[in-house]
C-alpha cells in the first residue's frame, strides 16, 4: 500500500526532530530530502530496449499482419513509450541498480548539499547533514569535524542504517529515527547556556508534488 510520504504529519515530525536535536545538544541539525541522489539513464534505457524487444516479439508471433514499415517503427515507438514509463517509476532504480552504487551516489550527493548549504560553517564546526534520496531509499549522515572526533563512527553509522530503513515507511516514521540522533549526540556535544541557532532549520526538500514511496 502506497505512503504519502511527506504529508503535514510528516513535516511537523521533521520539525520536531530538529528542534529535538538542536534543544538537547550542541549539533547544528539540517535535513535535506531528495527525489533522487542523481540521474539514473541506465534504467529508462534498460527498459526501453525490453519494450522494443517486447513489441518486436509480439509482432512477430502476432497473428496479425503488419506492414514492413511497422517492423521498424512500431517497436522504437513501444520501447520509448516504456523508457518513458520508467522515469516514473522509483522502484526500477532500486531493482537494476546495485546498492553499492546507489550509496556511492548518496554519498556523493549528499556532501555535496553539505558544502552548498554551509553546514560546515558553524563555529564549533557541530554541523550535522541528513540526507534522504527517496529513490534509491537511502540516507547518509554528514557531520562536520567537532561531530566526528566526539561521535564514534559506529554510532552514526547506526543511526544512517535506521534511517535507511524508516524511508520505506514514510516522512513521519523518517523524521522519528532522526530524532533518535539527540540522545547520542547529546552525550558527546552537550547544549550550550549561550548556544546560538547557526542554520535554518526548515527541511530542505525537493517534492513539490508529493512523491508516494
Amino acid at each position: 500500500m502506497a505512503i504519502r510520504w511527506l504529508d503535514e504529519p510528516a513535516q511537523r515530525a521533521f520539525a520536531q526532530a530538529v528542534e529535538g536535536v538542536e534543544r538537547a545538544s550542541a549539533a547544528e541539525l539540517v535535513v535535506a530530502v531528495r527525489r533522487r541522489a542523481r540521474a539514473w539513464p541506465h534504467v529508462p534505457l534498460a527498459v526501453g530496449i525490453v519494450g522494443a524487444w517486447l513489441g518486436l516479439a509480439f509482432m512477430l508471433y502476432s497473428d496479425h499482419a503488419f506492414g514492413l514499415a511497422s517492423f521498424l517503427i512500431d517497436p522504437l515507438l513501444a520501447g520509448a513509450l516504456a523508457g518513458g514509463a520508467a522515469t516514473l517509476a522509483t522502484p526500477l532504480v532500486r531493482w537494476l541498480t546495485p546498492a553499492g552504487v546507489r550509496r556511492r551516489a548518496v554519498v556523493a550527493a549528499a556532501r555535496a548539499v553539505f558544502v552548498e548549504r554551509g553546514v560546515h560553517h558553524t563555529g564549533g564546526r557541530t554541523g550535522v547533514l541528513v540526507y534522504c534520496a527517496l529513490a534509491e531509499r537511502m540516507a547518509a549522515v554528514v557531520a562536520d569535524t567537532g561531530v566526528v572526533t566526539a561521535v564514534p563512527a559506529a554510532t552514526l553509522a547506526r543511526h544512517e542504517a535506521a534511517i535507511d530503513r524508516a524511508l520505506a515507511q514514510g516522512g513521519a516514521a523518517t523524521a522519528a529515527a532522526i530524532a533518535a540522533l539527540g540522545p547520542d549526540l547529546a552525550a558527546a556535544l552537550p547544549r550550550a547556556t549561550d548556544d546560538i541557532n547557526e542554520l535554518p532549520d526548515a527541511l530542505d526538500h525537493d517534492l513539490e508534488r508529493r512523491p508516494r514511496s
